[in-house]
């Protein structure tokens, strides 16, 4: 089987396609994209110049949620992918989300709606983007790790692998309607494997160690390490 085409999608020259591709009604993409083999574009995505997106990749999927979600779902608009990104093997991006021009998604990687994304920024192998979420220029997030909804992570910010985040204090025991992901604020580093308790701010320059459980505000240019983490010095980054 060849790749399906929608007689409403726009598809600019110099595309080419995988066997089993399917492109939705009113999917726009621009010169020069490449799609693997069975790579789902649904309706109305729109994909910039130059984008590659490996095999098996789902991009667009509608939203949705269960019959017993508190939060349930959302209008959104459609996914907007920027010029020169790639997109790794497996991946799904929920439509709503919008990426800027050059970045990275790596294999596996599962992204919700609302996620903002600027320009160049590198969304490791699994890793979990949950909704509305705001990704500084040039942020780097490593393998595996999970990002809750309503995180704000700034430009320049290292994310180690498998860090975990959490909006949600209450962990869903008692009916909640605020949640709050942490704020990571620019050029800050969290090591692997930490964990980050909702609400909380981690300062410009900030070094979060590997491990550590993160249950305060840390202060710009600052060192937190532990469980929980305390004040352990002077960050120096350069």
């Amino acid at each position: 089987m060849s790749a399906y085409f929608s007689d409403s999608a726009s598809v600019a020259p110099g595309c080419h396609f995988g066997e089993n591709a399917v492109i939705e009604d009113d999917v726009v993409m621009g010169m020069g994209c490449e799609l693997g083999h069975n790579v789902v574009v649904h309706r109305g995505t729109r994909l910039g110049e130059g984008v590659k997106v490996a095999s098996n990749a789902v991009l667009g999927k509608p939203p949705s949620a269960s019959a017993t979600s508190r939060r349930g779902v959302d209008e959104v608009g459609v996914l907007v992918v920027g010029a020169g990104t790639i997109i790794g093997a497996s991946v799904v991006i929920n439509s709503g989300a919008e990426f800027a021009k050059n970045c990275y998604i790596g294999d596996l990687a599962a992204v919700r709606e609302k996620c903002v994304v600027a320009e160049g920024v590198i969304i490791g192998r699994m890793v979990v983007l949950e909704s509305n979420i705001k990704i500084g220029a040039r942020a780097r997030i490593q393998t595996g790790a999970y990002i809750t909804g309503e995180t704000v992570i700034e430009e320049d910010v290292f994310v180690g692998p498998y860090v975990v985040t959490t909006n949600d204090r209450y962990m869903s025991m008692w009916t909640s309607k605020t949640y709050a992901g942490p704020i990571i604020k620019r050029r800050a580093a969290v090591g692997a494997g930490a964990n980050l308790l909702s609400g909380i701010t981690i300062g410009e320059a900030a070094v979060v160690g590997m491990g550590a459980v993160v249950v305060t505000d840390v202060p710009p240019k600052r060192v937190f390490l532990g469980v929980p983490a305390r004040d352990a010095g002077e960050a120096r980054i350069g």
